[in-house]
């Protein structure tokens, strides 16, 4: 496979899963530019609205092929579970798939022997 046609499957519970294509530098400028123009809905913050749109954008950009036998296409891409969409945005290369743990010292133990 070539480096500009990989594809990732991402695994859920129950045999489901979700086929993306890594996220290109090309596509997360366009689409980081396209969403700085977003107005947040009242009481929304805009860096929320606007981490909520580049994900969306990112989801149907990236997305090739499902487990489900509905058809890939931005309606039902709005339709998967928010959990899962952090996995799957992960996988393309945008954001953590989990939280990172804090960094530090791993024991607080000042007991001295």
């Amino acid at each position: 496979m070539s480096l500009l046609n990989q594809t990732k499957r991402v695994e859920f519970d129950g045999g489901e899963w979700v086929e993306v294509r890594p996220l290109s530098i090309g596509a997360l400028r366009a689409m980081r530019q396209a969403v700085a123009s977003i107005e947040p809905a009242p009481g929304e913050e805009k860096e929320e609205a606007q981490g909520f749109e580049l994900s969306k954008l990112a989801l149907e950009a990236c997305i090739v092929a499902w487990s489900d036998p509905e058809p890939v296409n931005s309606e039902n891409i709005a339709k998967l579970p928010y959990l899962a969409t952090f996995e799957i945005t992960a996988a393309v290369g945008l954001g953590d798939q989990q939280t990172p743990l804090p960094s530090g010292p791993s024991s607080t133990d000042t007991s001295v022997e």
